[in-house]
């Protein structure tokens, strides 16, 4: 593992699962406490945040705080505005867990909300993380006409709330 990927790890962890720390509203953490207190310098956490190919992480304009998009499992008061989703979105899961999100749908489990995304690549590759991959095709716009949020974050990237079952589609298995 290259020493960016550990370093991205590493700030992933520190930006959405570090509940000792004191995130500002938004999510935002002090670029100075992840230098002097977890070895990080100002250079690698910018090459970090710009060579992040999922968009994960978004430094202010004059770089001293920095925080993680989505992803979170601590409460932090991000501000998402709610936006129409497109007519179908994807989420990549392990074919292990079908038997669970037949019964209850997709729940966001340790994180704040469901994450599902507009690229099938990108949501097969998520599944693969896990096991063997399973694609489900969620129906977002009759979600939301049905009155369920969407949030959108970045590089195709939707959260919200819950997918009941009746939404859902399995496209493999």
């Amino acid at each position: 593992m290259c020493n960016l990927e550990v370093l991205s790890r590493k700030l992933a962890y520190l930006l959405r699962h570090d509940c000792d720390y004191g995130y500002e509203h938004g999510g935002w953490r002090v670029v100075s406490d992840l230098i002097e207190n977890h070895s990080f310098t100002q250079d690698e956490l910018e090459k970090v945040v710009l060579s992040d190919s999922k968009g994960r992480f978004e430094l202010n304009e004059d770089k001293t705080r920095v925080r993680a998009l989505y992803g979170h499992s601590v409460q932090l008061g991000l501000l998402l505005t709610e936006a129409e989703p497109p007519e179908f979105l994807y989420h990549g899961t392990a074919s292990k867990y079908l038997s669970s999100i037949e019964n209850c749908g997709l729940l966001p489990k340790s994180r704040q909300y469901v994450h599902l995304t507009e690229n099938i690549e990108t949501a097969v590759k998520t599944g693969m993380r896990h096991g063997e991959p399973l694609l489900l095709r969620v129906a977002s716009q009759r979600m939301a006409s049905d009155g369920y949020s969407f949030y959108e974050r970045n590089n195709g990237l939707w959260l919200t709330h819950h997918v009941p079952v009746n939404f859902l589609e399995i496209v493999s298995v």
